[in-house]
Protein backbone atom coordinates (compact mmCIF):
# COMPACT_ATOMS: atom_id res chain seq x y z
CA UNK A 1 0.00 0.00 0.00
CA UNK A 2 3.05 2.39 0.61
CA UNK A 3 4.42 1.71 -2.63
CA UNK A 4 0.91 2.94 -4.61
CA UNK A 5 0.93 5.82 -2.62
CA UNK A 6 4.80 6.80 -3.27
CA UNK A 7 4.19 5.83 -7.10
CA UNK A 8 0.67 8.36 -6.88
CA UNK A 9 2.33 10.95 -5.59
CA UNK A 10 6.01 10.88 -8.25
CA UNK A 11 3.32 10.60 -10.67
CA UNK A 12 1.87 13.48 -9.33
CA UNK A 13 5.13 15.74 -8.87
CA UNK A 14 6.20 14.19 -12.52
CA UNK A 15 2.85 16.02 -13.52
CA UNK A 16 3.36 19.18 -11.77
CA UNK A 17 6.91 19.40 -13.86
CA UNK A 18 5.83 18.54 -17.26
CA UNK A 19 3.16 20.74 -16.66
CA UNK A 20 6.08 24.04 -15.40
CA UNK A 21 7.53 23.16 -18.08
CA UNK A 22 4.92 23.32 -20.95
CA UNK A 23 4.16 26.45 -19.53
CA UNK A 24 7.36 27.76 -19.66
CA UNK A 25 7.83 26.52 -23.22
CA UNK A 26 4.52 28.52 -23.59
CA UNK A 27 5.42 31.71 -22.45
CA UNK A 28 8.86 31.93 -24.78
CA UNK A 29 7.20 30.75 -27.86
CA UNK A 30 4.83 33.43 -26.96
CA UNK A 31 7.54 36.30 -26.59
CA UNK A 32 9.16 34.65 -29.98
CA UNK A 33 5.94 35.23 -31.76
CA UNK A 34 6.20 39.26 -30.41
CA UNK A 35 9.63 39.47 -31.50
CA UNK A 36 8.87 37.86 -34.61
CA UNK A 37 5.73 40.02 -35.30
CA UNK A 38 7.32 42.99 -34.39
CA UNK A 39 10.49 41.97 -36.41
CA UNK A 40 8.15 41.91 -39.43
CA UNK A 41 6.22 44.94 -38.66
CA UNK A 42 9.79 47.11 -39.09
CA UNK A 43 10.43 44.61 -42.28
CA UNK A 44 7.01 46.25 -44.08
CA UNK A 45 7.89 49.93 -42.89
CA UNK A 46 11.98 49.73 -44.30
CA UNK A 47 10.25 47.80 -47.55
CA UNK A 48 7.44 50.64 -47.40
CA UNK A 49 10.21 53.65 -46.95
CA UNK A 50 11.93 52.44 -50.42
CA UNK A 51 8.81 53.62 -52.57
CA UNK A 52 9.49 57.32 -51.94
CA UNK A 53 12.98 56.99 -53.82
CA UNK A 54 11.24 54.86 -56.61
CA UNK A 55 8.66 57.40 -57.03
CA UNK A 56 11.30 59.71 -57.27
CA UNK A 57 13.00 58.67 -59.91
CA UNK A 58 9.98 57.65 -61.75
CA UNK A 59 9.41 54.41 -60.89
CA UNK A 60 5.91 54.22 -60.11
CA UNK A 61 5.18 50.96 -61.21
CA UNK A 62 7.89 48.88 -59.34
CA UNK A 63 7.18 51.61 -56.00
CA UNK A 64 3.55 49.98 -56.33
CA UNK A 65 4.37 46.50 -56.44
CA UNK A 66 6.65 47.26 -53.76
CA UNK A 67 4.01 49.07 -51.31
CA UNK A 68 1.71 45.57 -52.37
CA UNK A 69 4.47 43.97 -50.83
CA UNK A 70 4.84 45.97 -47.72
CA UNK A 71 0.72 45.78 -47.15
CA UNK A 72 1.20 41.91 -47.38
CA UNK A 73 3.96 41.65 -45.16
CA UNK A 74 2.26 43.99 -42.40
CA UNK A 75 -0.95 42.03 -43.21
CA UNK A 76 1.21 38.88 -42.19
CA UNK A 77 2.50 40.32 -39.26
CA UNK A 78 -1.03 41.30 -37.80
CA UNK A 79 -2.33 37.84 -38.24
CA UNK A 80 -0.19 36.29 -37.00
CA UNK A 81 -0.08 38.39 -33.83
CA UNK A 82 -3.91 37.76 -33.83
CA UNK A 83 -3.52 34.02 -33.73
CA UNK A 84 -3.14 31.41 -30.61
CA UNK A 85 -0.26 29.51 -30.45
CA UNK A 86 -2.22 26.67 -30.92
CA UNK A 87 -3.77 27.14 -34.10
CA UNK A 88 -0.23 28.56 -35.47
CA UNK A 89 1.07 24.81 -34.89
CA UNK A 90 -2.20 22.81 -35.95
CA UNK A 91 -2.27 24.97 -39.30
CA UNK A 92 2.04 24.25 -39.77
CA UNK A 93 1.06 20.24 -39.28
CA UNK A 94 -1.80 20.32 -41.46
CA UNK A 95 0.36 22.48 -44.20
CA UNK A 96 3.20 19.71 -43.40
CA UNK A 97 1.13 17.19 -44.30
CA UNK A 98 -0.39 18.52 -46.95
CA UNK A 99 2.91 19.56 -48.63
CA UNK A 100 5.91 17.85 -46.97
CA UNK A 101 8.51 18.69 -49.37
CA UNK A 102 7.52 22.66 -49.59
CA UNK A 103 7.63 22.67 -45.50
CA UNK A 104 11.25 21.07 -45.60
CA UNK A 105 12.11 23.48 -48.34
CA UNK A 106 10.92 26.27 -45.98
CA UNK A 107 12.03 25.30 -42.54
CA UNK A 108 15.45 24.26 -44.17
CA UNK A 109 15.18 28.09 -45.57
CA UNK A 110 13.79 29.59 -42.61
CA UNK A 111 16.99 27.71 -40.40
CA UNK A 112 19.43 29.00 -42.57
CA UNK A 113 18.24 32.54 -42.28
CA UNK A 114 17.74 32.72 -38.33
CA UNK A 115 21.20 31.19 -38.55
CA UNK A 116 22.54 34.39 -40.49
CA UNK A 117 20.81 36.53 -38.52
CA UNK A 118 22.26 35.23 -35.40
CA UNK A 119 25.71 35.32 -37.13
CA UNK A 120 25.42 38.54 -38.03
CA UNK A 121 23.67 39.66 -34.90
CA UNK A 122 26.59 38.62 -32.66
CA UNK A 123 28.87 40.79 -30.87
CA UNK A 124 32.17 41.25 -32.98
CA UNK A 125 35.07 39.75 -31.23
CA UNK A 126 38.65 40.89 -31.00
CA UNK A 127 41.09 39.02 -33.28
CA UNK A 128 42.80 36.60 -31.17
CA UNK A 129 46.32 35.69 -31.96
CA UNK A 130 46.71 32.99 -34.38
CA UNK A 131 48.07 29.53 -33.03
CA UNK A 132 50.79 30.13 -36.22
CA UNK A 133 52.11 33.56 -34.75
CA UNK A 134 54.90 34.00 -32.53
CA UNK A 135 55.15 37.13 -30.53
CA UNK A 136 52.52 38.94 -32.87
CA UNK A 137 54.59 37.81 -36.35
CA UNK A 138 52.75 36.58 -38.85
CA UNK A 139 54.35 33.48 -40.72
CA UNK A 140 54.76 35.67 -43.42
CA UNK A 141 57.48 37.91 -41.72
CA UNK A 142 59.95 34.78 -41.60
CA UNK A 143 62.22 34.17 -43.89
CA UNK A 144 62.19 30.22 -45.46
CA UNK A 145 65.12 28.98 -47.10
CA UNK A 146 67.41 29.71 -44.75
CA UNK A 147 67.30 33.96 -45.76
Amino acid sequence: MESATGAGAQQGTQRGVLDMVRERANEQLSSQKVRATDGLGNLANAVRQTTQPLRDQQQGAIADYVEQAADKIEQFSTSLRERDLGDLLQDAQQFARRQPAVFLAATFAAGVLAARFLKSSAPERSPQRDQFTDAGRSRSSYSYGGR
